[in-house]
């Protein structure tokens, strides 16, 4: 077995050596006896183009906005979200009205914790937009009361007086 290859190998580099090029680069660098005389050029004609006058950019019109619409009846609430912004503008209120300070979620879904460290527990998660009452201030960290009545601590980052859209 070992004979058999030995022997292909050889046959396959005796082929090689009588059928092969000997300089691999010959084909891309071809000498200067090789190379081909350059046929001779028409004379180019030069075209210039009137180039268009530049345009401030504040004088540019930017794309306008495109916006997608969908067949079909506008899209109402589902039932079971019917009557919740009335219900946190009510408890808004109700908060205020007892001389709280209010403010309110600009996280999607933010969790409060126990503590004022993410290493405390999880009490629960507030969503977008609700009503919290604040009861105080450490460190980048607000304890705060929810609708619920539930109090915990949740960053000062994911809070703002203003109720986001």
């Amino acid at each position: 077995m070992i004979r058999l290859t030995i022997l292909t190998l050889l046959g396959l580099f005796a082929v090689l050596a009588l059928l092969g090029d000997r300089d691999p680069d010959r084909p891309f660098n071809p000498t200067t006896e090789e190379a081909a005389p350059a046929p001779e050029a028409a004379p180019v004609e030069t075209v210039v183009e009137a180039a268009a006058p530049a345009v401030p950019a504040d004088e540019v019109a930017q794309t306008p906005e495109q916006v997608q619409t969908f067949p079909g009846p506008p899209l109402r609430p589902s039932p079971e979200h019917a009557g919740e912004a009335e219900t946190e503008l009510a408890e808004a209120e109700a908060l205020a009205a007892g001389g709280a300070e209010i403010m309110y979620v600009t996280g999607d879904r933010v969790n409060f914790r126990a503590g004022p460290s993410t290493n405390d527990r999880v009490i629960g998660a507030i969503l977008r937009g609700s009503p919290v009452e604040i009861l105080g201030q450490t460190e980048g960290w607000v304890q705060l009361r929810d609708a619920g009545g539930r109090e915990g601590y949740m960053s000062l980052q994911f809070l703002s007086p203003e109720r986001p859209n």
